[in-house]
């Protein structure tokens, strides 16, 4: 019997949603032609005419999602119109925006997040994402226009949400994620509206004095020892192929080792895994923002220099190389997937929050190096900057024909944006 049109399009509808849970419940590497035609009680043949390949159903999945997302900002955006927008009632509708896209129903978010940080899903369908991205940016720019002052971050708005929304997809329930959220978004709404010069920043305080950093592995263990070999080779396949591409089996593989090697040396694959993000975290940093092992250039002294120095961070890389991107393009990324990991393992949630912390440390603590004297970089704007530049880093990223060209003119814009200038 011929399948009708309707029953084409009934079962691709199902076909699709059961790739969007799929995906955001397991993650993108989860989604296979053989468990989605299971889970919809279909052959992989009806997926394969339905689709022609697996990156058909990504293609379609994404479709979906925006569509989801479209009508998720219309709704959220019309319960507070005509609704005078002053700093704290930004402050609280972003909050709630951001945890909002949390929850296990905005699973469209997780397929955004999803494909944006696999850089191939991201390369097969760029062009959809690239309106979904748009979408994103014209609907929060025409709610950020409804007041003048707020407009000031339209440019910096969104990729400081993907960021943010990133963190939440792992720590929205956490008491402590969400007052460090409140207290750096009232940080970043501030300076649209002008209000006093940056306070202390209390809870970022509070965390910071009971946060336990981390000793880079390198410090450890002696150079050429069994334990820095491994560490560095899955440092290698955590920033060329992902967290959730590294096993036992990979490493040990690369290293020429059995594969009880690492559990010799280290407590169990967990620990060693969280022991190579951190080595990766802690080999990659340039000099300049390294605070444990500092290494002092000449400081910048003027926007110009300063954004110098930070574009290459921004840099994507060769899209058959992920590991020779920019720093900040490699961290947000590792960010990310432990991130969305969390959300699926709660063994990885501290590891999320230690990440999340109150952000910009680096940045802080080596201000006097890297910002020129012209600015006033704070602990508060230091948060709201790094928060940012991961964002846009994961967007030049996957969009390197338009987000990768003119860092220095959008690391200079956000500067200007988000970090006060000493006043004469």
């Amino acid at each position: 019997m011929a399948v009708t049109a309707p029953d084409r399009e009934e079962a691709r509808a199902r076909a699709v949603a059961a790739a969007m849970d799929i995906v955001a419940e397991q993650g993108l590497a989860a989604l296979s032609v053989r468990d989605l035609a299971a889970a919809i009680g279909k052959s992989t043949t009806v997926i394969f005419n339905l689709f022609q390949t697996k990156a058909g159903v990504v293609a379609a999945m994404v479709e979906a999602a925006m569509a989801e997302d479209a009508a998720f900002h219309d709704a959220f955006l019309s319960r507070v119109d005509g609704l005078a927008l002053d700093q704290r009632r930004m402050v609280d509708i972003t909050a709630r925006y951001v945890l909002a896209r949390a929850e296990p129903g905005a699973r469209f978010a997780r397929i955004w997040e999803e494909v944006l940080i696999d850089p191939e899903a991201a390369r097969a369908v760029r062009e959809p994402m690239r309106r979904w991205m748009a979408m994103r940016e014209a609907k929060l720019g025409a709610f950020l226009a409804r007041d003048a002052r707020l407009a000031r971050l339209s440019a910096v708005y969104p990729p400081y949400l993907l960021m943010e929304e990133l963190y939440a997809s792992a720590l929205a329930r956490r008491l402590d994620y969400e007052l460090l959220l409140r207290e750096s978004l009232e940080g970043l709404v501030s300076m649209a509206f002008a209000a006093a010069p940056d306070g202390e920043p209390a809870v970022a305080d509070w965390f910071n004095d009971a946060l336990p950093l981390p000793e880079p592995p390198s410090k450890r263990y002696e150079a050429g020892s069994v334990k820095l070999r491994l560490l560095d080779i899955c440092a290698d396949q955590i920033l060329e192929r992902g967290v959730g591409a590294v096993t036992n089996r990979t490493v040990t593989q690369a290293a020429g080792v059995s594969t009880s090697t690492i559990l010799y040396h280290f407590a169990d694959m967990r620990g060693f895994l969280t022991e190579a993000i951190w080595h990766a975290v802690f080999r990659e940093i340039p000099g300049y923002l390294d605070v444990r092992s500092p290494r002092d250039g000449e400081r910048p002294s003027d926007l110009a220099g300063l954004t110098a120095l930070l574009a290459p961070t921004l840099r994507p890389g060769p899209a058959e190389a992920p590991g020779l991107a920019g720093f900040y393009v490699k961290y947000a990324r590792l960010i990310a997937q432990i991130c969305l990991m969390a959300r699926r393992d709660p063994a990885f949630g501290n590891l999320a929050m230690l990440l999340r912390g109150p952000e910009g440390g680096g940045t802080y603590a080596r201000r006097h190096a890297v910002w020129p004297p012209m600015f006033d970089m704070t602990r508060l704007a230091a948060m709201r900057f790094a928060i940012w530049i991961k964002g846009a880093a994961l967007l030049s990223a996957a969009f390197p024909e338009t987000e990768g060209r003119d860092l220095e003119a959008r690391l200079g814009q956000a500067a200007l944006t988000l970090v006060p200038l000493i006043q004469a």
